[in-house]
């Protein structure tokens, strides 16, 4: 009995053990259930939060800077870092940070697959580290994030419903607090999220960045196209840069205009012109001498940033080139982007943008500087025509009044030479060029007079459209010679002042470092024949005589004139070949027309024929017949006074030549010529005859 008592009560005892472990396994999954809500509870109150913090502003570094708050507090976590993709470059760059760090922020990056987040970027799968995290292969160490510090990492990528890359969230604890699976689905959860609202912001962010930027090229157009004073213009174009760019100074340069040279051969200069912000110390800046080298470089730049819609990156340029191109040595500035001011083929200047803060310009950014000077270079030239063509007014102007011999005062002609940049106290020689013949190299004009018929119209058209771009191109060629033949004047002969009218050059040559003119003809005859070579053009040059006074040049202004017309008639010999005569330059000195300065108006002027010209020109078309030279004979014969032997020895041909010659010479002629009476009068009208013919 005692027995079955006791069993009875083990199994009493047994069965209350049972009741109070099961109670207790009930207990401690209430708990973790409870304790599993909680957790799930507070996971959504954040998701919530977060969703609806992120969803209240389009704001990407206020979505960023949520996101951040969100994660640490849901982890407990000491550090979080938001790296955002950027597709051109292809780099993971820090964009947001737990407090500490964000000073790093834009200065931390990474390629894809470089470190633990950029292999989570590149295979879009997250990374979940318990311990030991510096331990792991893909780990790449920081020194400026301090992550010898932490052990336990989690890194998630944030990508698009298409697998898009928009970026990486990676968290990092100090021992002992560890990542849970718990954390790594929040974070994960909270990435998927968040993934609409960051394409969102950065959606808002390129369009109010591009509708800043359309509003701002607006107010540029409106500065350009204002008809400010260039100088005015410049200030107000560097300051709108500023805005559109968003940096912190914005430098323009162009080319200085007295550095100016006729070939690449020489260093043209950039001078700064105008700041934003305004700096008082320009004269501090230090000008750019550029040389070929470096205006293809900006050529190249210029023409890729046109033709590619991606653009460059500006790192195109070597860092050498990059630091000739910057007037500023100021370590204050960190970064900086160029863009060439390019009109055409002629290069300007260059703007300079720099930024305080570290930056790496983008292909946009170097496209957008590009547009605006792109738009800046032509109002730039447009400002330098506007000028170029009052200073040819004033300068056309002061040589109507030199010409015409205006009763000026002479203080206020030499006030307004020394304006233009010339000093009339000097000595200075009115010159006059002329393009007076443009070689054409291949010849298009038809052997044959054109059939006018139907079937030709077509043809003929084009041939019209090929005449207008002949017109066109002899006009450029002029325009050329023209700025060459300017430049090497004031290079050699400095404060020398030129005016320019189609195929004409009016010059006062300034005589000062060559007072009595004796280099100038053979210099102008050296520049002609140079012109000749380079540009297959000839030049025809006609020289007055020094001019001290302003009352002289009158004088001066007819005496190169008629230099350069009766050059033209004097050097042009009859029956030569016109391809040979085009290749000589003609340069005339006033003082070498000798006795044809005076016959030369009388053979213009007085066409009537006596029995001297009569006799000339039967003399003349003899020779045209019978291919001899009798009327040259005649000529020399005159000019050494009847002597036989001197004659002879002129023409070199025997004495006995010479006396047949004399003696058809005479049977040609009514006039006696052994009469010496005759001779003067005959010289006369040989020389009279030839001016007539053109045959001098």
């Amino acid at each position: 009995m005692s027995s079955k008592a006791d069993t009875n009560q083990q199994l009493l005892s047994a069965t209350a053990n049972e009741h109070e472990r099961v109670v207790e396994q009930l207990r401690t999954e209430k708990t973790a259930l409870l304790h599993a809500l909680e957790v799930r509870t507070q996971e959504n109150v954040l998701l919530n939060e977060v969703l609806s913090t992120v969803g209240s502003t389009l704001r990407l570094d206020d979505v960023l800077h949520h996101l951040v708050n969100a994660v640490v507090r849901a982890t407990q976590c000491q550090m979080a870092f938001i790296y955002m993709y950027n597709k051109e470059r292809e780099r993971l760059v820090l964009a947001s940070a737990t407090r500490h760090h964000q000073h790093l922020v834009g200065k931390i990056e990474m390629a894809l697959g470089e470190g633990i987040a950029g292999w989570v970027a590149l295979h879009r799968t997250p990374v979940f580290v318990k311990d030991q995290a510096m331990n792991d292969p893909r780990f790449q160490y920081f020194p400026e994030l301090e992550e010898e510090k932490f052990q336990s990492m989690l890194t998630v990528p944030i990508i698009t419903k298409e697998r898009q890359l928009l970026g990486v969230i990676t968290l990092q604890a100090v021992a002992p607090h560890e990542f849970t699976e718990e954390h790594h689905r929040f974070v994960s959860n909270i990435a998927v999220l968040v993934a609409s609202a960051i394409e969102n912001a950065q959606l808002y962010e390129n369009t109010q960045r591009k509708l800043s930027i359309l509003t701002s090229l607006a107010v540029l157009s409106q500065t350009i196209s204002s008809g400010l004073y260039l100088d005015d213009m410049l200030r107000s174009l560097a300051t709108l840069t500023v805005q559109i760019m968003e940096v912190d100074l914005c430098v323009i340069m162009l080319m200085d205009q007295s550095r100016e040279r006729e070939t690449d051969r020489h260093a043209r200069r950039l001078v700064v012109r105008a700041t934003s912000p305004s700096l008082n110390d320009r004269a501090s800046f230090q000008s750019i001498d550029v040389d070929r080298t470096l205006l293809e470089q900006l050529n190249e730049l210029h023409e890729v940033s046109l033709r590619t819609d991606k653009g460059t990156h500006y790192d195109t340029m070597s860092d050498y080139a990059l630091a000739r191109l910057n007037p500023i040595q100021d370590a204050t500035y960190k970064t900086l982007i160029s863009a060439p001011l390019i009109a055409g083929t002629e290069h300007l200047g260059l703007i300079n943008c720099y930024s305080s803060k570290p930056r790496r310009y983008t292909a946009e950014d170097q496209t957008l500087l590009t547009t605006i000077a792109n738009q800046a270079a032509i109002a730039i030239k447009n400002s330098h025509l506007v000028n170029q063509l009052a200073q040819k007014n004033l300068v056309k102007g002061f040589f109507d009044d030199l010409m015409q011999g205006t009763m000026d005062s002479e203080d206020s002609l030499r006030q307004r030479a020394s304006f233009l940049g010339c000093d009339l106290t000097r000595s200075h020689a009115v010159v006059i060029v002329e393009i007076s013949h443009v070689e054409q190299r291949k010849s298009n004009v038809p052997t044959t007079p054109p059939v006018h018929t139907k079937e030709n119209k077509r043809g003929q058209d084009a041939s019209n459209d090929d005449g207008y771009a002949q017109g066109a191109h002899v006009q450029a060629i002029y325009k050329r010679v023209a700025g060459i033949f300017r430049r090497r004047v004031q290079d050699s002969y400095s404060g020398s002042l030129l005016y320019e009218h189609e195929n004409m050059l009016t010059c006062i040559i300034s005589l000062s470092k060559d007072p009595t003119g004796t280099r100038l003809k053979s210099w102008l005859y050296e520049v002609a024949r140079q012109t000749h070579n380079e540009c297959a053009v000839r030049l025809a040059i006609g020289i007055g005589n020094g001019c001290q006074s302003s009352s002289e040049y009158r004088r001066g202004f007819a005496e190169a004139n008629e230099a350069i017309q009766m050059g033209k008639n004097l050097q042009q010999k009859e029956g030569e070949d016109a391809a040979a005569a085009s290749a000589v330059p003609l340069v005339t000195h006033f003082n070498d027309l000798g006795v044809y300065r005076y016959l030369y108006k009388i053979a213009r002027m007085d066409d009537l024929r006596d029995v001297y010209q009569e006799q000339i020109a039967l003399i003349d078309s003899y020779d045209h017949r019978k291919n001899t030279d009798l009327l040259s004979t005649l000529e020399v014969y005159l000019e050494c006074a009847g002597n036989l032997t001197k004659t002879s020895e002129r023409l070199f041909v025997h004495r006995n030549t010479l006396i047949q010659r004399l003696d058809r010479l005479q049977s040609l002629c009514e006039i006696d010529l052994q009469e010496r009476g005759n001779w003067l009068t005959l010289q006369i009208a040989i020389k009279i005859y030839k001016l007539r013919s053109g045959s001098v």
